[in-house]
């Protein structure tokens, strides 16, 4: 599935030679994703890393920044895909202004952010075929046509977020004390935006996550329900670990931070 999804769409957008960054955090599944680096290695320029033990997703994410050469970083879950396009939207967001730090894309069932979660999408997948997913390809593409503005953000999901290499180099990767990971992003935004970086979701930048098909329904008028979602008991551990180390490096006015970027700045981020 990590081959269709995440490198068949970055694939899509490997109109530029590409330098493809792979953490493997220890998994059993060596032998295949040793496989899949060797099949992508004819379109991109792949750098493969596999940790000795589970390190959790923000030290393997912290690993990945350092592997990297690039000026823009691309930090990407394996459960992704990029519609056609989405990577060149994403840099020009970036590029259109000097202090921009990171952009995100819309993307389905966000259902803690409405400022990423797009419209109109296609009916759920029920399964990963090659057809369900090139309906959300000609979604992307469809979406790519409209022309608008970016939305300055307080805060993206970190699923999916180009970042200048800039902001690496002077705030550091993603704080390890999140551990396994939940709320490392909001945590990222607040350093970036104190050290005067701006973020923005671009709206015509369009990222399937497959990962949301396991706790939520993600399109029509019920995206986001809470009969929906289910959530293992170790994702709860990791979240509310977050949500209390947040607190304890930022205060109670760190919960419930609003994505959109003048309520951040209200509330003295």
């Amino acid at each position: 599935m990590m081959d269709r999804l995440c490198f068949g769409g970055l694939r899509l957008n490997a109109g530029r030679r590409i330098e493809l960054v792979i953490v493997d955090d220890a998994s059993p599944l060596e032998s295949e994703t040793v496989a899949v680096v060797r099949a992508v290695s004819d379109w991109a320029d792949v750098i493969y890393h596999r940790n000795q033990s589970n390190l959790g997703y923000v030290r393997s994410a912290n690993k990945g920044f350092s592997l990297a050469t690039g000026s823009y970083l691309l930090l990407c879950n394996s459960d992704t895909r990029l519609s056609p396009g989405a990577l060149d939207r994403l840099i020009e967001a970036i590029d259109a202004d000097s202090r921009m730090g990171m952009a995100g894309p819309v993307t389905n069932g966000a259902f803690n952010s409405k400022l990423q979660t797009a419209n109109n999408l296609p009916v759920p997948l029920k399964s990963f075929s090659d057809t369900e997913i090139a309906r959300f390809d000609e979604f992307g593409r469809a979406l790519a046509l409209q022309t608008g503005r970016f939305l300055e953000a307080g805060w993206l999901l970190g699923f999916c977020a180009m970042i200048r290499r800039e902001v690496f180099e002077s705030i550091g990767g993603l704080d390890e004390g999140f551990g396994f990971g939940y709320l490392e992003e909001v945590d990222y935004a607040i350093r970036m935006r104190r050290a005067g970086w701006k973020l923005a979701v671009v709206p015509n930048a369009f990222v399937f996550h497959g990962g949301l098909l396991r706790s939520l329904q993600f399109a029509g008028p019920n995206a986001g329900s809470q009969t929906n979602r289910s959530f293992p008991l170790r994702t709860f551990f990791w979240i509310t670990k977050g949500l209390f180390y947040l607190v304890r490096k930022y205060g109670w006015k760190a919960v419930g931070i609003p994505q959109d970027a003048g309520g951040a700045a209200e509330r003295g981020f």
